[in-house]
């Protein structure tokens, strides 16, 4: 029997996101010669998308790409049915004969790509997120999983706990990568440090100038899906030599102050564990970290959070992100929460006040460290309540670099 909340759920789904989805469906019919390359899962998704999208564009197809970085201020990244149909029909009129759809399990769960066939899907991830929606794994799994179905083949990460799920239950023909595991893309590390990944994927060596570990998995997810498509290896390996910017992704800000200052997506317990991971391999000096959590969203996430930052940071600033309806004493409260009170040699804060964070963190720095805001990303507004205010955390950045050197 459902809870009161996922029946209320149900009910919206069905009697208002699923007729809405009907709808848009027989007045934007999808034009039958555009293909669709449909990205899912809990982290990578936007990176995984862009890589897709550039090898594509490289092989010589015109391509559009619906993503989190195309909709910065809207603070969702599938948008509605009828946008999403607009949108293609727009970009089909232009020529392009490709698009890669960043799908979220809000977007499977509420219909809003129902009638979109994607030629491949792929899976990236699944870790803790969205659950004040889902309110359980197993509620999230089977959301993303819905994918499948209107899918003609699949690319899994094998070296995801997930996988035993997935690959049970889809009837599509699986791809699979990996690094630890048995893969049909599997890579072998040859060498990593600050400079870059030099790899091999079934024989054929490649190397990428990020020095960023979990790309590792990101580039081979998109080397599975172009080779679905039949798409030489050769323009992903091109691609990835110098791996391509995304907005508010691994962004570094520059500054005279010879710190390295960085922006970064990152919002989940696991996303941060990936970042704060690899730069602790690379970096010298200290590693500090600006970061909070979003308002009306997954509670339990948040002190998952706080343990993973406070494990890995040398000193750690919890701010503001988008608050919405929540007070942020009582979100930071939460993330404090699960701080690792054993280690020592961290140092916290806690500063509600987005820039009064940023301007500290600065303060703090001393050459050779490393500066990295965590969660805001690309996007251009802070949400407190229920009203968006212009952010940039390029210009927050910039801002403190300027009171510093006052």
């Amino acid at each position: 029997m459902p809870t009161p909340k996922k029946l209320v759920r149900l009910l919206k789904n069905y009697c208002w996101h699923f007729p809405k989805s009907l709808i848009a469906a027989v007045l934007l019919p999808i034009p039958k010669s555009l293909t669709l390359i449909g990205v899912t899962g809990t982290d990578g998704k936007t990176t995984t998308c862009t890589l897709i999208h550039q090898v594509l564009t490289s092989a010589g197809f015109r391509t559009g790409l619906i993503s989190t970085i195309t909709s910065p201020g809207l603070h969702t990244t599938s948008p509605d049915p009828f946008e999403i149909r607009k949108y293609l029909h727009k970009i089909h009129a232009g020529g392009c004969t490709h698009c890669v759809c960043e799908v979220t399990s809000h977007a499977l769960d509420q219909f809003r790509y129902w009638g979109c066939h994607f030629s491949v899907s792929v899976i990236t991830n699944i870790s803790h997120e969205h659950l004040d929606y889902h309110a359980t794994l197993s509620d999230y799994l089977l959301a993303k999983s819905k994918i499948f179905l209107q899918s003609d083949s699949v690319v899994l990460n094998r070296d995801d706990p997930s996988f035993s799920f997935f690959s049970t239950k889809s009837p599509r023909p699986i791809t699979t990568y990996g690094i630890k595991n048995k893969s049909d893309f599997q890579a072998k590390i040859t060498s990593f440090s600050s400079k870059g990944i030099v790899f091999s994927v079934n024989g054929q060596s490649a190397s990428t100038d990020s020095p960023y570990l979990y790309q590792l998995e990101n580039i081979l997810a998109a080397l599975a899906a172009t080779t679905l498509l039949q798409i030489d290896s050769k323009y992903l390996f091109q691609t990835i030599r110098h791996f391509p910017a995304t907005p508010g992704r691994r962004q570094e800000i520059k500054n005279r102050l010879k710190i390295k200052t960085i922006i970064d997506f990152a919002h989940t317990p696991n996303g941060l564990k990936a970042t704060l991971s690899s730069l602790k391999k690379t970096i010298s000096g200290r590693l500090i970290v600006i970061f909070g959590a979003t308002g009306g969203r997954d509670q339990t996430k948040r002190p998952i959070m706080g343990r993973v930052v406070s494990q890995l940071a040398d000193i750690a600033v919890i701010t503001a992100d988008d608050t919405r309806h929540e007070k942020i004493e009582d979100i930071n409260r939460q993330i404090i929460a699960g701080i690792d009170q054993k280690n020592k040699n961290l140092t916290y804060y806690d500063i509600p006040n987005r820039q009064d964070a940023f301007n500290l963190a600065i303060k703090l720095a001393r050459p050779g460290d490393t500066v990295i805001a965590c969660g805001k990303g690309h996007e251009t507004t802070i949400l407190h309540g229920s009203t968006e205010y212009p952010w940039s955390e390029a210009e927050a950045f910039r801002t403190a670099f300027r009171l510093r050197k006052n």
